[in-house]
């Protein structure tokens, strides 16, 4: 049998989760709520205060490995935060197991749409390790907004976000050719500055990289070469030095930043 939630902060328990928590030997999870919060909401900067009621709300829970089976019951309805692991998304393939299209680390957001829809997860997910979800309920979250214009426009901006992704994913499998979906991947992955160029670690292994753009691990390989070759970039393990933005956004079919 898959997997459940175990909660953390439920005054009472459910009994899989006391014996998941016994067997593990692992403390309970101390969670800086604000600035998780502030990072998943930036670049809006919702009030210290409001930070600080939403970081009183949240509920913390653990997930062992291996696939998300369902919510906890008689949850309310929330927006879901990784709060600490990672987490891989995607879709359930033909063969029965999971086509990823992201993975998700601490400050991202898992899920948006089944608060408003009342429903269970949209997505499938599978838990490499050990991870910890904070669930923020929709209820408090809405009343936080109504006083603090800057949540107000968090929540659309987090929204909007999500949908924009769904959208360029769309896109791009019906436009663009393996080299241009790995350069676009690349761009769009958090950067250290290293003079002037960008120094990408990879999050997971170039398997998972693979699936999540929907080409063989040995396209992908031929890909990251031939970009070495064109200039663009360097590797170094799992790191990636991009040399040359304004041609890897060539590649992707994406306007230079102005």
């Amino acid at each position: 049998m898959l997997p459940a939630l175990s909660s953390l902060t439920s005054d009472a328990p459910r009994p899989e989760a006391r014996r998941w928590k016994a067997a593990t030997g692992r403390r309970p999870v101390v969670l800086s709520g604000v600035p998780l919060l502030r990072g998943a909401f930036a670049p809006c900067e919702p009030a210290p205060a409001t930070l600080e009621r939403l970081a009183g709300a949240l509920r913390l829970h653990v997930l062992p490995k291996g696939a998300i089976a369902a919510m906890p019951d008689n949850h309310p309805p929330s927006w879901w935060l990784v709060a600490e692991g990672r987490i891989v998304v995607g879709r359930i393939g033909a063969d029965g197991g999971l086509v990823e299209n992201r993975v998700l680390g601490p400050g991202q957001w898992l899920d948006l749409a089944s608060a408003w829809l009342e429903s269970d997860w949209i997505e499938s997910a599978v838990c490499p390790a050990r991870v910890t979800l904070a669930a923020l309920p929709l209820e408090h979250l809405l009343e936080a907004a109504r006083q603090d214009p800057a949540l107000q426009r968090a929540v659309g901006l987090v929204m909007a976000e999500r949908i924009r992704q769904l959208t360029d994913g769309r896109h791009e499998l019906a436009t663009k050719d393996v080299l241009g979906r790995l350069a676009a991947w690349l761009l769009r992955e958090p950067f250290e500055a290293a003079g002037k160029d960008r120094s990408v670690r990879l999050p997971v292994q170039k398997r998972s990289i693979a699936r999540q753009l929907v080409m063989a691990q040995a396209t992908l390989s031929r890909c990251f070469r031939r970009l070495v070759e064109l200039g663009c970039i360097e590797m170094h393990g799992y790191v990636v030095l991009i040399r040359d933005v304004p041609a890897l956004q060539a590649l992707a079919g994406e306007a230079p930043a102005r």
